[in-house]
Order: structure tokens, then sequence, then C-alpha cells
């Protein structure tokens, strides 16, 4: 069996560290950190996204239409995305050699195998119409296939990944220069490694603050900072530490609760705790740094009592962190 090569000793280790490629990557490409190629391919196709959805096929194909196609079982994730294609350059190498070559590669890497297709598992005949996930790298590289082609996904820690193998048959490839030979293998390589979106909501300032209370009663802030599980303020968190400071000094009889909100992740007595926890991080900074208004100030923690959008994903659930300024009203 002709072994994958190509080794960044993340996932993997231990494996022999060289490649062999007949023709030019696509400039700019690169592998994955940790994960090999099969020897005597290139990359034709690579585009990264910092943070996305990504449907991940664990079931058998049910339908296609308009829309796309459809799945037995799919699991959606979100984070970043980086999806390949290769193309090999020996038409005698088989769908199925390349496909075992990555199974076996998984198993000494440590990943699960979630689910594995080929045939009418991924399609209504010879696996043509599961290559509809891949029409736009590049146009025609998976549209004619031999039968046989098989498709893998599978899991290691927080990143999960997707394997499509083939053989090209025949067809145009735009460019020219992407265009594969008759039969050789081509990959359609997906890696998703789920991490949580930045959070870049706009700095809230005194005057926003100030509106939002005395039109609602409460706002919403985004800017404090914390690690995951942590009730430590982060430095990060000093600007709308300063922006709070302002609103209280600007209106001296305003008394606020300062609630922390978390998301859906863990236990619910220990949101409640950590909510708590942060709020009171949040107030016992700005007693520092405004002593006088110490006692305007009360810490709360609701945990995730009072979401403001879906914690079924990880963009709700970002919305969903946060501390709220509460007017106290008597």
């Amino acid at each position: 069996m002709k072994p994958i090569f190509f080794t960044l000793a993340v996932l993997f280790t231990g494996l022999t560290p060289w490649l062999q490629s007949g023709a030019a990557d696509l400039p700019g490409s690169k592998d994955p950190a940790g994960l090999k190629r099969y020897d005597g391919t290139r990359t034709t196709f690579y585009e990264e996204n910092a943070f996305d959805r990504y449907d991940l096929p664990l079931g058998k194909l049910t339908k296609r239409n308009a829309a796309g196609v459809t799945f037995e079982k799919t699991l959606p994730i979100e984070g970043k995305i980086t999806r390949i294609t290769y193309v090999g350059d020996n038409p005698d190498r088989t769908a199925l050699e390349v496909f075992r070559n990555y199974q076996s590669e998984l198993a000494a890497g440590g990943w699960e195998i979630l689910w594995e297709g080929t045939g009418d598992e991924l399609s209504a005949g010879d696996g043509i119409l599961f290559r509809s996930l891949y029409n736009g790298r590049p146009g025609g590289t998976f549209a004619i296939s031999h039968p046989g082609a098989r498709y893998l996904a599978a899991r290691k820690g927080d990143t999960h990944l997707s394997i499509f193998v083939a053989n090209y048959k025949s067809g145009t490839v735009t460019p020219k220069n992407l265009q594969p030979e008759p039969g050789v293998p081509v990959i359609a390589l997906d890696l998703i490694e789920s991490k949580p979106m930045d959070e870049n909501m706009v700095l809230v300032k005194a005057e926003e603050m100030a509106s939002g209370i005395s039109g609602q009663g409460s706002v919403n802030l985004y800017g404090f900072q914390f690690d995951t599980g942590s009730a430590t303020l982060k430095p990060e968190s000093d600007p709308t530490l300063m922006e709070v400071a302002k609103l209280l000094q600007s209106d001296p009889t305003l008394r606020l609760l300062v609630v922390g909100h978390t998301d859906t992740v863990g236990e619910f007595s220990d949101n409640i705790e950590l909510s708590r926890n942060r709020a009171a991080s949040v107030v016992s900074a700005l007693a520092k740094s405004l002593p006088a208004a110490a006692s305007r100030l009360t810490p709360y923690g609701v945990g995730y009592q009072c979401p403001i959008a879906s914690n079924g994903s990880e963009e709700g659930r970002a919305k969903n962190r946060r501390v709220a300024l509460v007017k106290v009203e008597n």
C-alpha cells in the first residue's frame, strides 16, 4: 500500500517527514497542522474561514434538490474551517487505496471514526451525487468520478474532519492548470476546529449606557472579559470599567444591580456560581477605582436563566455571556 507522506507533528507523531509531489501546490495553500497528505498529490483548492458553520454528514444521503443535499444525520459544528482539494498524479491509484491509507493514519493518530460511507450510501447510485458538497472547488473536479467514491467523518478532541475520495474520470476543470489527469485520485478534505468566535462587540460609552438605562432600565455589556470558567477580569476589561465609572460619576444617585449572565455550557448550579462571581469581580474592580460608588452597586448572578439568543449556536451563546447593569428604582 502506498503511504501518505507529510508531517506536521501536532496530531500525528513518529511518521516520515517528507513529501513527494508531481506538481506545484496552489499558491498560498498549506497542509493543516498535523495532517499528512497522500504521496504524489498537489493542492488545487484551499480556503480558510476563521468562524463559520459546518454540517458534518454522519449518515447516508437521503435527498438532493436545488437547495443542496441532505443526509440521514448531520452534526452541526461552528469554528474555524479549512477546506482543501488534493489531486493525485498517478491514475493507477484507486480511491479505495487512498481511502485505506487515510483510515490507517487516522487510527494511528488517535482519531475516532464517526461514520464511513460508499456507493448507494453517498447517493442514489455510484457516489456521484455526494460530490455536490464540493461543487465550488474548483468547478468540475468532483463532477464526474468513477463508482467507488468513499467518505469518512472523524473526530479528535474538539477537531472534526471529513474526507471524500474519488477517481477523476473526465470533464473540464477551470482554470486549466488545475485540471486533473483522467483516472487520478481526487480528495476533498475539510477540517473543522471548534472554537468560540472572536467577541468584537463595540465598546459601550458612558452616555450610551445612561441612555439604555433611562429608556429600558438596563444595558447589556460585553466588554468585561473572562477566560472560560473563570471569574477573574482580564486586562481587556479596563476600557469598559472606565466607562461604567464615568456613568456612576455622572449621576451620584444612580444605584445598579450588576448582573452576571452565562451560556448553557456546564451544570446549572455551576453557572449560577460563575455568574455571581463574575458580577462580584466587576463590582470589586469598580469599588477600587471609584470607592465612593461601592455602596451603590450590588452584584447578582442568574446563570443562563435569562437568554437573549439561542444557546444552540456559538454566536447565540456569545450574546448570552454578558454583564448587565440594571437600575435600582427604589
